[in-house]
C-alpha cells in the first residue's frame, strides 16, 4: 500500500525530471501553439492576419482606398509567400508574407472570402505582411474589376468586359473579351487550369476557353467551382446540391463522378479543396457542410447553425464562414500502414477491436502532427520540425530531428523511414532510417535530389519520389543489429510523363525483373503504371496498397479504391516473372468489391478489407474513440477470380482460410454469386473439397430465392434429400434442421415425412431438446398450409398423448 512518504518520494522524482528538462522560451512555446493554422483577410481598408487557435490578430497592413477603389479579391502566387490584392480600379498590390512556412487564407469586403495558400498544413514561423510592389491594369474609366482567380501559371482578373491574364511577376500576358465567351449573364467566378480557363456566369453557365476554342461544361445550373492543381480535379457545385467532379487529362476535362446531396434539396454555396487535393468541402444553403473524398465518397456531413457562404482549410480544420459567425470543424487524416488516423495533436490506431487514442508530444513536434505511419507494433509521427515514435506504451522523440522537416513517413520492417529536409545543411534532402528504440541518430541515410513527395516500403524495397519527379529505389536489408542500405536505381518519372507536383503515392509493382523498375504512381487521382519509360493509365484511385497472396500460382494483389468500390488486380507468378505490369493491364485479372465505407487497410489474413464510416459517428472529429470500424469480406471475390483463371490456385488459397472465422461466410457469398452468374460447376467443385460443404450449401440456399434451388441441387446431384441425409449421418443436426424447409419444398411429402421423423429421432437420441422444439415449431407453422405436414403433426401430437 502507498504511504504519504511514497507519494512524496515519487512526486520529487517527477519534479526533478521536470527541472532537468531544457526550458523552452515563451516565444517558442507560443510559436508552436500558433503553428496550427492561420487566416488572413482583406477588408475595406486593409489586409489582416489572424491565428485560428487561439483566435488572435497577428499582423495587419492599412491602405487608403479612396483613390484606387475598394479591395475586390486576393489570390496566392503558387509556391511563393506572396499574395496579390486586386482593387476595383485595376490596381494590384503585391504583399509578401515573411515567414518560412506559409499558412494563409483571406477575407474581403467586410465579409469573409477564403482561398487556400500553399503549404497550408505546415505550421508557421513568422507572421509579418510587407507591401512590395504595385501594378495597374489598362482599364477604361467606366470599367471595374469584379473578381479574380489563381492558376498554376498566371492569375486571371475579370472586369465587366474583359478577362486579363497577369503573370506572377506582374506582367500583362494577354486578355480575352468576355463577349467572345458568353453574353447571357455577367461573370461571377473564374479559375485558371493548367492549359485552360474556366468561367462561371451569373445564370449558372460554365464555359471553358482553350487555345482559341470555347466549350460548355455542365448543365447550366452551376453555382460555384473549385480547382485543385495538386489533384488535377475540378469540383462544380449545382443549384440542386450535387457536386460534379471532373479530372484533368491530356485531352481536357473528363467527368469522373456525380456526388448527390443526400440531405434534402439545397444549392451549393461554396466549395474548397484541401491543400493536398485529397478532399473537397461543400457548403449548402441549408447549413450543411459536406466533406467528400477526391472522387466523391461522402466522408462526413455536419449542419451548422447559420449557412456558410465561404470555406477555408487550415491544416485539418475547416473554417465555415457565414454572414455573422464562423464555425471551425476539426477532421482527422488517415495515416499509412493500416487503421491509423491523426489530427494535429492526436494519433489513433485501431488495435484489438478498439481505438487507442494517444496525445502526440506536440512539445517536440512543431506545427502539430503533419504525417503519421503505423507499423511493427508502433506509430511514428512528425510535424514541421521534430519526429516521435510510440513504441511499447511510451513516446520516444528524435532529438537530432529538431532541424529536420519531415515530408513523408513509412515503416520498413522494424525501422522508420523518414523523408527529411535538413535545414542545418542548407536544405539537403535525405531519406533517413531510424531504429525506433534509439532515436538519437539515424541508422542510415540516403541523399535525394530534392525533397520527397511520397515514400513507400515493400519488404526490403523502399521507394521515394522527389518533387522533381525522380524515383529513388533503395534496398534496406537488416542483418542482426545492423541495417545495410543500398541504392538500386533512379528513374526520371517526369521524363516519362508524370507530373511531379501531383504525385501522392508510389508503390512497387511486384516483379522479379530487378533490372528494370515497374512502379505504380498515384498522380492526383490518376493511377498510372510506369514501365520501361512509358506510362499507362489504370484508372482513377484514392487509395492504393499492395498485399501478398503467395499461394499456388498467385504472387500478390494490387488494390485501389475508386471512390465507390474496391478494385484489385491479381499478380500471378507468370506476371511476377514478367515484371508485373501485365497484370494491371489485363481486365480478366481484376475483381471488384463493393464498399459502403472508406477503406484504409487490407487484412489479408482475415480475407477482408477494413475501413471507417465517419458519418456514422455523428460529428466531424468528436468521439473519434467511438468511430465505427467497418469490414467487408473480399475472400469470395478473390476465389471467384481465381476460379476463372487458375482453379487449382483457388483451392490452395481457400485452404489457407479453412479454419478461420471468415471461411464459411465467404464460401456462402461465393456460392450465392455463382448462382447469379451461372458459374456453379467449378464453384461446387471447389466447395466439395471441404468438410463444411453441406453447411455452406444449405446456408447459401436459404439466402436465395426458392426458384434457384432446383438448379443448385440438380448440379450437386441427388437432390435436397441426399444433402439432408449426409448432414444427418455426419451429425450436423442443425444444418439438417435448416435443410428441412428445402426438403419440404422440393421433395414429395413421403420423403419430407421420412426426413422429419429421422431428424426428430436423432435429436431425441442425442437429447437435444431445443432441436426437437424447433422441428415441432416448423411443423406447426407449415401444417396450416400443407395437408401432408398437418398429418405428420397430428400423428406426433397423438403419440405424445
Amino acid at each position: 500500500m502507498y504511504s504519504w512518504h511514497n507519494v512524496a518520494e515519487r512526486t520529487e522524482i517527477v519534479y526533478y525530471k521536470i527541472i532537468d528538462l531544457e526550458e523552452v522560451p515563451q516565444i517558442e512555446r507560443l510559436r508552436r501553439y500558433f503553428g496550427i493554422g492561420l487566416v488572413a483577410g482583406i477588408g475595406t481598408h486593409g489586409v489582416y492576419l489572424w491565428n485560428v487557435r487561439p483566435f488572435a490578430l497577428l499582423s495587419s497592413l492599412t491602405y487608403d482606398t479612396c483613390e484606387f477603389g475598394d479591395m475586390v479579391d486576393i489570390v496566392w502566387a503558387p509556391g511563393r509567400d506572396v499574395v496579390f490584392v486586386v482593387l476595383a480600379h485595376g490596381y494590384i498590390y503585391e504583399v509578401a508574407v515573411q515567414r518560412r512556412e506559409p499558412v494563409l487564407e483571406y477575407a474581403f469586403a467586410t465579409q469573409h472570402y477564403y482561398a487556400r495558400g500553399p503549404g497550408e498544413e505546415h505550421g508557421i514561423i513568422g507572421q509579418s505582411l510587407v507591401q512590395q510592389r504595385t501594378y495597374r491594369l489598362p482599364l477604361g474609366t467606366e470599367d471595374a474589376v469584379v473578381c479574380a482567380g489563381a492558376g498554376p501559371k498566371h492569375m486571371l482578373i475579370a472586369t465587366c468586359a474583359k478577362v486579363y491574364r497577369v503573370t506572377w511577376t506582374g506582367a500583362l500576358a494577354g486578355s480575352i473579351d468576355i463577349d467572345s465567351v458568353y453574353t447571357g449573364a455577367p461573370i461571377v467566378q473564374l479559375a485558371a487550369l493548367d492549359d485552360e480557363e474556366l468561367f462561371v456566369f451569373g445564370d449558372g453557365t460554365v464555359r471553358i476557353a482553350s487555345a482559341g476554342s470555347v466549350r460548355a461544361l455542365g448543365t447550366g445550373s452551376t453555382t460555384c467551382v473549385a480547382y485543385s492543381a495538386i489533384a488535377g480535379m475540378v469540383a462544380v457545385g449545382t443549384s440542386e446540391g450535387a457536386v460534379e467532379l471532373y479530372g484533368c487529362t491530356d485531352s481536357g476535362l473528363e467527368h469522373v463522378a456525380h456526388a448527390e446531396f443526400q440531405h434534402g434539396h439545397s444549392a451549393v454555396a461554396a466549395l474548397r479543396w484541401t491543400g493536398d487535393g485529397a478532399a473537397v468541402a461543400s457548403a449548402h444553403k441549408s447549413g450543411h457542410v459536406v466533406v467528400r473524398s477526391a472522387l466523391g465518397y461522402e466522408l462526413n456531413v455536419t449542419q451548422i447553425a447559420e449557412p456558410a457562404e465561404y470555406l477555408a482549410w487550415t491544416g485539418m480544420r475547416l473554417v465555415a464562414v457565414a454572414a455573422r459567425r464562423a464555425a471551425v470543424l476539426g477532421f482527422a487524416r488517415a495515416g499509412s500502414g493500416g487503421l491509423c488516423l491523426h489530427t494535429d495533436d492526436k494519433v489513433m490506431v485501431h488495435l484489438n477491436g478498439a481505438w487507442r487514442v494517444d496525445h502526440a508530444p506536440t512539445s517536440v513536434i512543431n506545427g502539430g502532427v503533419r504525417v503519421a505511419a503505423a507499423g511493427d507494433g508502433g506509430v511514428a509521427v512528425a510535424g514541421t520540425r521534430g519526429m516521435a515514435v510510440r513504441l511499447g506504451g511510451r513516446w520516444r522523440t528524435a532529438r537530432a530531428a529538431d532541424a529536420l522537416e519531415c515530408t513523408a513517413l513509412a515503416w520498413s520492417g522494424s525501422h522508420v523511414v523518414a523523408a527529411c529536409v535538413d535545414h542545418a545543411r542548407d536544405g539537403a534532402a535525405q531519406l533517413m532510417f531510424w531504429a525506433p528504440r534509439s532515436l538519437d541518430l539515424p541508422v542510415e541515410s540516403v541523399e535525394l535530389d530534392a525533397p520527397a513527395a511520397a515514400v513507400s516500403a515493400h519488404g526490403a524495397v523502399v521507394m521515394a519520389v522527389s518533387t522533381r519527379g525522380v524515383l529513388h529505389e533503395i534496398v534496406a536489408v537488416a542483418a542482426d543489429t545492423a541495417l545495410h542500405v543500398t541504392r538500386r536505381r533512379t528513374v526520371d518519372l517526369a521524363a516519362a510523363g508524370i507530373d511531379p507536383r501531383r504525385v501522392r503515392a508510389v508503390h512497387w509493382v511486384p516483379g522479379a525483373q530487378a533490372a528494370r523498375a515497374v512502379v505504380l504512381v498515384m498522380e492526383g487521382t490518376r493511377l498510372r503504371v510506369v514501365a520501361n519509360g512509358s506510362v499507362r493509365d489504370v484508372g482513377r484511385a484514392e487509395y492504393v496498397t499492395v498485399s501478398g497472396v503467395n499461394v499456388g500460382g498467385m504472387h500478390s494483389a494490387v488494390w485501389w479504391f475508386d471512390g465507390s468500390r474496391l478494385a484489385a488486380a491479381l499478380v500471378s507468378l507468370d506476371d511476377f516473372m514478367a515484371g508485373g505490369a501485365h497484370a494491371l493491364a489485363a481486365e480478366r485479372a481484376r475483381m471488384h468489391v463493393a464498399a459502403d465505407f472508406y477503406p484504409l487497410a487490407i487484412a489479408t489474413e482475415r480475407g477482408a478489407v477494413e475501413g471507417i464510416d465517419q458519418d456514422a459517428a455523428g460529428g466531424p472529429c468528436s468521439g473519434l474513440a467511438q468511430l465505427p470500424v467497418r469490414a467487408r469480406l473480399f475472400l469470395h471475390a478473390v476465389l471467384a477470380l481465381m476460379l476463372r483463371t487458375a482453379e487449382a490456385d483457388a483451392l490452395m488459397y481457400a485452404a489457407c482460410f479453412e479454419h478461420r472465422a471468415c471461411f464459411s461466410p465467404a464460401m456462402e457469398m461465393l456460392l450465392h454469386d455463382a448462382l447469379e452468374h451461372d458459374e456453379l460447376p467449378r464453384t461446387l467443385r471447389l466447395l466439395a473439397s471441404f468438410d463444411t460443404f453441406d453447411d455452406i450449401v444449405v446456408h447459401a440456399a436459404r439466402t436465395v430465392e426458392a426458384a434457384a434451388w432446383p438448379r443448385l441441387f440438380a448440379e450437386i446431384g441427388g437432390g435436397a434429400a441426399r444433402v439432408f441425409a449426409r448432414c444427418l449421418r455426419r451429425g450436423r443436426l442443425r444444418t439438417a434442421a435448416q435443410c428441412l424447409l428445402i426438403v419440404h419444398t422440393m421433395e414429395p411429402p413421403s420423403v419430407a415425412e421420412r426426413c422429419i421423423l429421422a431428424l426428430l429421432a436423432q435429436a431425441a437420441k442425442t437429447q437435444d431438446r431445443d432441436l426437437c422444439v424447433d422441428v415441432l415449431r416448423f411443423l406447426r407453422r407449415t401444417a396450416a398450409a400443407d395437408s401432408a405436414t398437418h398429418a405428420i403433426y397430428a400423428r406426433l401430437l397423438q403419440s405424445a398423448h
